[in-house]
């Protein structure tokens, strides 16, 4: 029974699917979460009815939304 650990090249091979895997997986997400941003800042500038307190606490939360797949991404494959 043959296993990765006995042939490097086969390991290597399963290493670099696993790792553009979570690439593909990281800019996927990383998307997403962009416009899940652009989706709050809309609603926060565009919805009736709000008061300006309320107007500003959702800029706020949507300005602080982090893109923490976006940072992952960045830093681990520059």
């Amino acid at each position: 029974m043959s296993t990765y650990a006995s042939d490097r090249y086969q390991l290597g091979q399963v290493e670099r699917m696993v790792e553009q895997s979570y690439k593909n997986y990281l800019v996927n997400e990383c998307k997403n979460q962009k416009s899940y941003k652009a989706s709050l800042l809309h609603q926060a500038k565009t919805r009736k009815g709000l008061t300006e307190t309320d107007r500003e606490r959702q800029l706020r939360k949507a300005n602080e939304f982090e893109l923490s797949s976006c940072i992952e991404l960045n830093e681990l494959f520059r």
